[in-house]
């Protein structure tokens, strides 16, 4: 049987799909010692040489790229690449950006599934227009214990380094981001979780909730918010969402399914870690990025010339629609 998303939701999954958390800033330790270095200098040596030295090109260098280290901390997070995964398809990459703080379980099985080749030559074999693409073995493998059921994780306690956007949510007493990645805030209850924005990526099931085990989903329409608090969700896309968005569809009438996936639905290959040998760098915008923050102002007033009726501004933030950006060369 197909793990759906929420099988009794799949005839209405696609007719709902019709109609970014601040991390501490975190300096490394070569920053630090840099820093103690550079300003212990004349503990060491003479005044006369320390001044000297500070005026040095290579000193003056040092300076210039702690100070811009420190800003794109402070702006921007920096994807570790064990937390990174590439999907190889017919139409380009698809990179993965994995939280362990949402869904740790379901993170640790989907990478321990990438490095095995679970998912090569695989398909996403259920691709709904607007709303998502769903890929795996369609249950086709034979069971083993490191495809059994995971207990789910749909919520998380939540964390000191979570940013709320929102508090006038329609599904959330408060909606923000947690590293970038855009979350549902109760701090009554003292929980997180992650949303179903564009791109997020997670496991399916069946109507159980312990149920998740190989099949994934990424949601390639616009948010279908009903899923929140009752999906395991292990991260967000960082590159390739029009190569999602290239997928051939299934039939509605068959709930997205297609029964013969042709090889331009083949995930040819995956990857744990980043596909590119460069030494390639992604990172996630913060919130306190003054390019978001400016995003987020007109979106609450309407501040731009092609905005005419005002009359109900300021209004909420949809984090779904203001998601935090993501780059390979971050900006200040």
């Amino acid at each position: 049987m197909i793990k759906r998303l929420v099988h009794s939701l799949s005839s209405l999954s696609h007719i709902t799909a019709l109609p970014q958390i601040l991390a501490r800033p975190q300096i490394s330790v070569l920053a630090v010692s840099l820093c103690v270095a550079f300003l212990g200098v004349s503990s060491v040596v003479s005044t006369a040489h320390a001044n000297n030295h500070e005026k040095s090109p290579e000193a003056t260098q040092v300076k210039e790229k702690l100070l811009m280290d420190n800003d794109i901390t402070n702006k921007w997070y920096k994807v570790p690449n064990k937390h990174i995964v590439t999907l190889e398809t017919h139409y380009g990459d698809v990179v993965i950006a994995l939280n362990p703080a949402l869904a740790p379980h379901h993170v640790k099985r989907f990478r321990k599934l990438i490095k095995s080749d679970f998912y090569q030559q695989q398909y996403f074999y259920r691709v709904v227009d607007g709303f998502v693409a769903q890929g795996g073995s369609n249950e086709s493998h034979e069971p083993s214990p490191e495809t059994g059921n995971l207990k789910a994780e749909f919520v998380t306690p939540l964390s000191s380094s979570a940013v709320v956007i929102e508090e006038n949510d329609m599904f959330a007493p408060a909606t923000g981001f947690l590293n970038g990645f855009p979350v549902g805030i109760d701090s009554t209850r003292n929980e997180m979780w992650a949303l179903h924005c564009p791109g997020t990526v997670a496991f399916a099931r069946n109507s159980e909730k312990d149920t998740a085990s190989t099949e994934f989903y990424i949601v390639i329409g616009q948010a279908p918010r009903h899923l929140d608090r009752n999906m395991s969700v292990i991260g967000r896309v960082l590159e390739g969402m029009e190569v999602l968005q290239q997928l051939p569809r299934g039939p509605i009438e068959n709930s997205g399914v297609i029964e013969v996936p042709s090889d331009k639905s083949q995930i040819r290959n995956s990857y744990a870690g980043n596909k590119d040998t460069s030494g390639k760098q992604y990172y996630i915008q913060h919130p306190s990025h003054p390019e978001y923050q400016k995003r987020m102002k007109t979106g609450q007033t309407l501040d731009n010339s092609f905005f005419h009726d005002k009359i109900y501004s300021p209004r909420p933030i949809d984090v779904c629609y203001y998601q935090t950006k993501t780059s390979s060369t971050p900006w200040n």
